[in-house]
């Protein structure tokens, strides 16, 4: 299990003694006043006062107006991957459909978040070097002293780097807010802010600790892994003020760091692969954590209603649930089904990924697949099947959201190694099959299954209360359930899952949970494993093809997972990639769900308008995003 980095106590210390300066807010009159009771002259007085403010950095992120849903849930939709369920005023809605405004109150609390997280980054930053300790302490402290610094550079770094991804150009401070500050500072470049977030995380990764982590706090490798994914960002495509989507002059050169910082990581190996790709998310949802897995993640704590950094990490992103057996959830990402087709069959990840199921109060899968019902289908990573059940996640959950994974950082060196070779090398095939042959349960004894009806029965009234129950056999996770009954007998069946790990042919055992029909039968076959040839990107790719491949892989890969929307946008092609998804669904039924092709505007929706609530205050601010 996790040992969370917020003790229902470091929460309310982090709360309380870290929040030391608010920013500027729509309160035209507002003065600035510390919100602790620690003075200049005592705050960080010991080793404890100074963990507690570096926590204090961390909170920020821990928090439903960051990573808990706005940032990691709703700013990545609507794409070819996810978009949000329904029509209407709510803000998740509104904003993920591309019809967010600047009055829009969702973007002003995860631009105050992150700026939150800045303005306590930087008391962090100045005050461990002016402490006696940091000079004069034991070796011990000192060295504690020096590891805070460094996390409160990169997050710093951190914090600055997502403000550019969602808002391009904005204000920049690398001081504390003190009592008569100017706090309304204007806009700033973003390739200004870029080079003080690259100069952040490379001297923070020089003081961060080299072991893996025991919680959910940052060390060297991760610094340069995210670090690497930052300089991608900066050599990708952004709008620019004038509305024109383009990439920097010298973009080689970021993707030249980022090759640097991902070598460096790989030559120390701290990172490998799970086997088993369900197994990643399972353990997400039981918080284990996995630090060869998960690269950096946000962490949540919730131990009370009132108190905490809750979550809604597989609530709001999971297959409906009824009230029962599970927690109920709102399961509101949904799937495009031309995402689903995308996949190979063989691929364990599109039925892990995709639920085209729902969950009812005994806790049985219902099949969406007759009609319309594959326009309710959802990200299924995070189901409640998974979780833990208790009480305190019935609601808000404690699941961490994993910003990076092991991974992603294989694709981002494949697709650096692409790029700079003007073609893909051994290094870039080798990291994408790596990705793939996990994907496909290479390295995993036994494969999935299919079923298939043997003798169909008499007397069955209503598909939903017949379950097919798959035991034994050595496996996990494969699903099958009834879809249509005809005169009273099974008429057809739908895999949900072909599951993975099984060496021999499991039972499955057809029941009804009304009562009602009886004499259905049916078998499992285990399904023959793709070859390494079939498994495999094939040798030769033009540098062009190459990309388009890593480009869909980081899809399969990453779906749900918050970088979707950002990846379109740094390679130039989201609305490339809404136009084709509409025209897919299109084919699939005229009247699909599909709002984002009539609200999206290229040149525009790119970026996020800059929130009214700092406008109004900050006349520095001089302009608005464009089209805005």
């Amino acid at each position: 299990m996790k040992n969370n980095i917020f003790s229902r106590s470091a929460i309310l210390a982090a709360s309380i003694t870290c929040l030391l300066l608010p920013l500027a807010s729509c309160d035209k009159d507002l003065d600035v006043t510390p919100y602790s009771y620690f003075t200049t002259a005592n705050f960080f007085s010991d080793v404890n006062e100074a963990n507690m403010a570096t926590l204090g950095v961390y909170e920020s992120m821990s928090s439903l107006d960051s990573y808990g849903w706005n940032i990691s849930l709703i700013f990545d939709a609507d794409t070819d991957v996810m978009q949000m369920t329904g029509i209407g005023a709510d803000d998740w809605r509104t904003i993920a459909h591309y019809q967010g405004i600047s009055q829009t109150t969702t973007f002003y609390t995860a631009w105050s978040k992150l700026y939150e997280g800045i303005d306590r980054a930087n008391v962090v930053i100045e005050r461990i070097p002016q402490m006696d300790l940091f000079t004069n302490g034991t070796n011990i402290e000192k060295a504690q002293l020096y590891i805070m610094l460094g996390e409160a550079k990169f997050l710093r770094g951190f914090y600055y780097s997502e403000l550019v991804r969602l808002w391009g150009d904005v204000p920049f401070k690398t001081k504390s807010s003190q009592s008569g500050d100017n706090l309304k500072v204007g806009l700033v470049d973003r390739y200004e802010i870029y080079t003080q977030i690259i100069k952040d995380m490379t001297e923070a990764s020089l003081l961060l600790p080299e072991q893996n982590p025991t919680t959910e706090r940052i060390n060297k490798w991760a610094a340069k892994a995210m670090l690497a994914r930052v300089a991608l960002f900066a050599g990708g495509y952004s709008l620019a003020a004038d509305g024109t989507s383009k990439r920097p002059s010298n973009y080689k050169e970021y993707y030249q760091l980022a090759q640097k910082h991902i070598n460096d990581v790989m030559a120390q190996n701290p990172y490998k692969l799970n086997p088993s790709y369900s197994k990643v998310f399972k353990n997400q949802c039981q918080h284990v954590l996995e630090p060869t897995e998960n690269i950096f993640q946000v962490a949540f704590y919730n131990p009370s209603g009132n108190l905490g950094n809750a979550s809604w990490v597989g609530n709001f992103n999971g297959p409906a649930t009824a009230n029962g057996l599970y927690p109920s959830n709102i399961s509101r990402c949904l799937v495009p089904k031309p995402f689903y087709n995308s996949f190979n069959a063989a691929d364990q990840r599109r039925d892990f990924s995709i639920a085209t199921y729902s969950i009812n109060a005994l806790g049985n899968k219902l099949p969406l697949l007759t009609t319309n019902q594959d326009e309710r289908w959802t990200v299924g990573k995070w189901s409640r099947e998974y979780q833990t059940n208790a009480t305190a996640e019935r609601v808000y959950t404690h699941i961490n959201w994993v910003i990076m994974r092991y991974s992603d950082l294989l694709l981002m060196r494949a697709e650096v190694e692409n790029e700079l070779n003007e073609g893909p090398n051994a290094i870039a095939y080798d990291a994408v099959n790596q990705v793939r042959k996990r994907a496909f349960g290479a390295d995993i004894q036994g494969s999935g299954i299919a079923v298939d009806i043997k003798t169909k029965g008499t007397g069955y009234t209503n598909a939903a209360n017949v379950v097919i129950q798959i035991t034994g056999g050595g496996g996990s996770d494969a699903s099958a359930a009834v879809v249509t009954l005809a005169s009273g007998g099974i008429n057809t069946i739908g895999m949900l899952r072909s599951g993975d790990g099984y060496t021999s042919v499991p039972t499955v055992t057809i029941t009804s949970t009304d009562g009602k029909g009886t004499g259905a039968t049916a078998t499992a076959r285990l399904l023959t494993k793709p070859t390494v040839s079939q498994i495999n990107l094939p040798a030769g790719l033009s540098k062009a093809d190459f990309l388009k491949a890593l480009q869909q892989e980081r899809a399969w890969e990453l779906s749900g997972e918050g970088m979707r929307r950002a990846d379109l946008i740094r390679w130039g092609i989201l609305g490339d990639k809404l136009a084709e998804t509409s025209a897919a669904v299109k084919a699939i039924r005229a009247t699909y769900f599909f709002p984002s092709i009539t609200n999206f505007v290229a040149g525009k929706h790119e970026l996020y308008p800059f929130p009214q609530n700092e406008t109004d205050v900050n006349k520095n601010i001089t302009r608005q995003n464009p089209k805005y």
